[in-house]
């Protein structure tokens, strides 16, 4: 096939109608491909952070059951995290200056 075949197979109405149909669809249209691409990269970001919370859900629920039935790890984050004592005790507070 030389040039010119190409050239008046291309030229009529349909081609054109064509490809005006694609353009629109491909990039005006209100759903179009830039769009969804843009929206699957979201979707996909937002199912790895579902994740992600799922597994430490899952986590912190391992860990409160574990306090729940360990008495002395209970006493050791109400020492660490909360400063508590016992009413014998005395606590000194050493802060490191960075």
């Amino acid at each position: 096939m030389n040039f010119r075949k190409v050239l008046s197979k291309l030229n009529n109405k349909y081609f054109y109608v064509t490809l005006v149909f694609v353009i629109f669809f491909l990039f005006l249209d209100e759903y179009n491909l830039i769009d969804q691409h843009r929206q699957h990269k979201i979707l996909r970001d937002k199912k790895a952070q579902v994740e992600y919370y799922e597994e430490e859900n899952k986590k912190d629920a391992e860990f409160l059951e574990r306090l729940k039935t360990d008495t002395a790890l209970m006493e050791q984050v109400a020492r660490e995290q909360y400063k508590m004592k016992r009413d014998n005790e005395v606590i000194y507070l050493i802060e490191t200056q960075e």
